[in-house]
């Protein structure tokens, strides 16, 4: 199990991920937040696996086209959240935390 927490910013609903490994090339994805906009696209997506996510442009993936449909802002950094646990469950990527940092000045 990949368990990830994004807090997107200003909008102030934190977002947990969990992916828990389904077979060699699929997982289980549960999402737990208070945004109704990422809970209508998480009904979309409770399964991916790395056909959903690789070998497709930019945003034209199962997890993008689902945002595309529902999520009112482009910032939103909860799609990438989600795919980025799901490789880390099921071994495509290592699991490293990602930041958004504002530097003042």
């Amino acid at each position: 199990m990949t368990k990830v927490e994004i807090n997107p910013g200003a909008c102030g609903f934190l977002v947990t991920v969990i992916a828990s490994k389904m077979g060699p090339r699929g997982a289980d994805i549960a999402i737990q937040t208070e945004c109704e906009q990422v809970n209508e696209m998480a009904s979309m997506i409770t399964h991916l696996t790395v056909q959903d996510m690789l070998g497709f442009p930019f945003g034209e993936d199962i997890v993008y086209q689902a945002a595309k449909k529902v999520i009112r802002h482009a910032s939103c950094p909860v799609p990438c959240g989600i795919i980025k646990a799901t490789e880390a469950e099921l071994g495509l990527a290592v699991k490293q935390n990602a930041f958004i940092h504002f530097i003042e000045g």
